[in-house]
C-alpha cells in the first residue's frame, strides 16, 4: 500500500493506513485520508477520489478561504462537512506587512502559537471529526485544510492519538507534509526571495526566506507545542480526547476496534 495518493492537483493527499497502535495492531489502510485543499483538482483527480468511495470530507478551512480558493471537487455521493477553523487573526495582521515587503513582522514561533490556539480553541471541530470517523456511514473520510500540514496536520495527530499509536509516530507523520509539499514549498520560497529582494535587498532577502520558510515547512516542535499545550490543560492525550473533545472510552474503543487491524 502507498501513504501517498497521487494527484495532480494536491501533492498531500495520504492515508494514515499502516501505522501501529501501542497494542500490536495496525491503522486499516483505505478508511482515513489526510489532505490540502481539493478546490483544485482535476478531472482524473475527482475519478480517483470515487475508486477510493470517498464517502465524506471535512473541511476545515474557513468561509473566507473556501469563498477565495473554492469549493472543494468531490466525488459523486460524497457528504461535505464543514468544520471551519478560522486562520488565526495573527495571520490577519501580518498580510498588510508581507504585501509591503516587510517579512521581519512574521514571528519566529508563529506556527508553535497557532498549534497551541488549535487545541484552546477549536474542540468542537476535532471533537467533530473523530465522532464523524466514529460512524462506519461515514467512511472512507478524507479531512482536510488549505496546505494539509497545520490544521490537518494536528488533526492526523488526533485520530492516530485516538487509536493509540505512539507520540513519536504521530510526530513522523507530521513532518511527512514536507517532504510531500517540498516541490510547492520551494517554489513559493523562489518567488517570496525575488519579491524581497526586489523590496529590501540582500538582508531583507534571507529575512524573508527564513520567516517564510518556518511557515510554509512544518517542525517538529510546531506539533510539540500543542502536546504541551494539551498536557497543560489536560494532563494526557488521553484526557484530551476524552475531556477536551468529549470521545467517551465507549467511542475511543469503538474506533479501535474498527480502525484497527
Amino acid at each position: 500500500m502507498h501513504r501517498q495518493i497521487p494527484l495532480s492537483g494536491q501533492p498531500n493527499f495520504r492515508d494514515l493506513g499502516g501505522y501501529a497502535s501501542s497494542d500490536g495492531r495496525r491503522v486499516k489502510w483505505g478508511l482515513v485520508y489526510r489532505s490540502g485543499e481539493l478546490s483544485q483538482l482535476g478531472e482524473d483527480d475527482v475519478r480517483k477520489l470515487a475508486e477510493l468511495r470517498i464517502r465524506t470530507v471535512v473541511d476545515l478551512r474557513s468561509p473566507e478561504e473556501v469563498a477565495v480558493r473554492g469549493q472543494g471537487r468531490l466525488p459523486e455521493g460524497a457528504t461535505l462537512r464543514a468544520m471551519p477553523i478560522a486562520s488565526s487573526d495573527m495571520f490577519k495582521k501580518l498580510i498588510p506587512s508581507l504585501l509591503a515587503g516587510d517579512f521581519s513582522r512574521v514571528p519566529a514561533g508563529l506556527l508553535d502559537n497557532v498549534n497551541r490556539h488549535l487545541v484552546r480553541d477549536f474542540s468542537m471541530q476535532y471533537g467533530g471529526l473523530l465522532r464523524a470517523l466514529s460512524d462506519p456511514a461515514s467512511r472512507p473520510l478524507v479531512f482536510h485544510c488549505t496546505q494539509g500540514k497545520d490544521r490537518a496536520g494536528f488533526g492526523a495527530a488526533i485520530v492516530l492519538s485516538a487509536l493509540g499509536v505512539p507520540w513519536e509516530t504521530v510526530v513522523e507523520d507530521y513532518l511527512l507534509s514536507n517532504h510531500y509539499r517540498k516541490a510547492d514549498n520551494d517554489k513559493m520560497l523562489g518567488m517570496i526571495r525575488s519579491f524581497a529582494a526586489q523590496r529590501g535587498g540582500e538582508e531583507g532577502e534571507e529575512t524573508a526566506f527564513e520567516r517564510v520558510e518556518g511557515l510554509l515547512y512544518v517542525k517538529e516542535q510546531n506539533l510539540q507545542a500543542a502536546h504541551a499545550e494539551i498536557l497543560e490543560r489536560y494532563g494526557s492525550v488521553a484526557g484530551y480526547l476524552m475531556d477536551g473533545l468529549g470521545c467517551s472510552q465507549d467511542v475511543l474503543e469503538q474506533l479501535r476496534d474498527e480502525l484497527l487491524e
